[in-house]
């Protein structure tokens, strides 16, 4: 039975439907317990979005915000270094059973990746980022490093060291899953605030609504979704590959460590626009 309390994050309500499709089993029990068990981090993460969405803000305080929350979307890059480094472990098993299912792991990241760096021949999502931060920025001095937040540095530095660093690589692989489940829940949120306010306060065009939110819109639907069960077979095709079994706790710790320091982040975030 879900706990009540937990009806109280429009995040969960996007990410549980989601979850609940999963078979049943390790995974999803630790995903599951780990979003339940931090919906006030969940919530605090909405209210900053609530009060970025409430009204107009000044230039400063929205390049922190952009250039801080950035460094929690921009994951391509990561994910990528992750592939290089399954291949390598798989070229290291060249002719085995396992090496072939290490590389089917590679192609699971990388449908991940596809529409973020324009492998299929759209606009790269780095660019889709810019187009929509720039003009409510006034300007790209967003981009400068000065910007972002110290805990935003250290969010993207602790995913980096999740999949570029640990010795262990299916640490990447579970970052990368709860990565975008919750970004599927994020994105699903944020669309129709950012149309609103965009419209309302911030001075797009009409006729710029639509381009200027592209970022966003992209990722709707069922893209993140798709992108998470991409990330759910690197994960089981991995695990069977090298004949290991993920620990409940041990995943439930990092999903927790995840959700707790993107909420960090946006916290920060949400005080500069005070």
């Amino acid at each position: 039975m879900s706990n009540p309390l937990a009806q109280q994050s429009q995040l969960l309500k996007v990410v549980e439907p989601v979850l609940q499709l999963m078979q049943a089993g390790v995974l999803k029990q630790a995903l599951m317990d780990a979003f339940r068990s931090q919906e006030a981090a969940l919530v605090e993460i909405e209210e900053a979005f609530q009060a970025l969405t409430a009204r107009a803000h000044g230039a400063a305080p929205l390049r922190r915000f952009f250039a801080s929350w950035s460094k929690t979307n921009n994951s391509a890059a990561s994910v990528s270094g992750l592939a290089n480094r399954i291949t390598l472990l798989a070229r290291s098993e060249q002719g085995s059973e396992a090496a072939c299912r290490l590389y089917q792991v590679c192609t699971s990241l990388n449908r991940i990746t596809d529409e973020d760096l324009g492998a299929l021949g759209n606009t790269l999502h780095a660019d889709l980022f810019y187009n929509m931060a720039t003009p409510l920025c006034g300007d790209d001095q967003w981009l400068l490093k000065e910007n972002c937040l110290p805990c935003a540095q250290a969010f993207k530095d602790w995913t980096d060291v999740q999949r570029l660093r640990d010795r262990d690589l299916l640490q990447g692989l579970l970052t990368t899953l709860v990565h975008e489940v919750y970004t599927h829940g994020e994105v699903e949120l944020i669309h129709p605030m950012f149309k609103q306010w965009f419209e309302r306060d911030m001075g797009v065009p009409p006729a710029r609504v639509r381009a200027t939110l592209a970022w966003v819109t992209v990722h709707t639907g069922g893209t993140e979704s798709n992108h998470f069960a991409h990330a759910m077979a690197a994960v089981e095709e991995f695990a069977d590959a090298m004949g290991i079994a993920v620990v409940k706790n041990s995943a439930q710790e990092l999903f927790v460590q995840y959700l707790q320091r993107k909420a960090a982040v946006m916290r920060d975030c949400a005080q500069c626009l005070v």
